[in-house]
């Protein structure tokens, strides 16, 4: 079943959802049909199932035939000392993804990249939830230093370590938050810094060095293998 966005917020079925421009554009280039399922979802956890109804170049009528709550997944957030434009922008494509449900963008001693999240910015992501079927797009915090958020962090912290770790098992159901240095990784200051703070949980990787798109989908990964869906 074809998926689009629509940042619909209050639907009940049998309404008529009208998409057009850039969107409308979309389901004729992947030629949709009239009398076709589609799902939609809204990127706030809400989704809905129409059958197209009338298709035209430049806008398509919807009937809305089921609306749905989605539950997130899990509870994991991410907080990323900024790579290159090109490593984030592929982190962000991938926090959605994988149901990552915050990010904080930090800048750090090796940061090399600025964030202002732009209309570029939304797109990837809207391709993101598109492609991935994702009812929910990230909350994006905005852009603040490593201390700043180490002193207001939610929760626990999984810091991912080349070099240490300091947990063995997590609990079922935990909120938390990864920790992500750049592609020059934290100093020496910054992990002194990190590990200081009583909320840290330093978990070890056995692999080379990552880069930092790699990092995050493996140490996702891991973390996704330990924690309960959320019910």
């Amino acid at each position: 079943m074809r998926a689009i966005f629509h940042p619909f917020e209050d639907l009940i079925k049998d309404d008529i959802l009208v998409i057009e421009d850039e969107r409308a554009h979309h389901l004729n280039v992947v030629r949709v049909k009239v009398d076709e399922v589609v799902k939609i979802f809204n990127g706030k956890g809400k989704s809905a199932k129409g059958v197209i109804k009338a298709i035209s170049k430049n806008k398509i009528q919807i009937s809305i035939l089921q609306l749905d709550q989605e539950l997130p997944l899990h509870r994991l957030s991410l907080a990323i000392a900024l790579p290159k434009k090109d490593a984030f922008e592929d982190i962000l494509k991938m926090a959605v993804e994988l149901g990552v449900e915050k990010i904080y963008p930090l800048k750090s001693e090796f940061s090399q990249y600025e964030f202002i999240q732009n209309e570029r910015i939304d797109r990837l992501l809207e391709s993101a939830l598109i492609q991935s079927n994702n009812s929910y797009f990230p909350i994006i915090s905005k852009q603040q230093s490593l201390g700043q958020f180490l002193e207001s962090c939610p929760g626990k912290v999984a810091f991912f370590n080349s070099q240490n770790s300091t947990i063995r098992h997590l609990t079922k159901n935990i909120e938390l938050t990864i920790l992500i240095g750049p592609e020059g990784g934290f100093s020496s200051k910054e992990i002194d810094q990190i590990r200081s703070r009583p909320e840290i949980l330093e978990i070890h990787l056995p692999t080379p060095i990552l880069r930092a798109p790699t990092a995050v989908a493996a140490s996702i990964g891991y973390l996704l293998s330990s924690i309960s869906p959320v019910t």
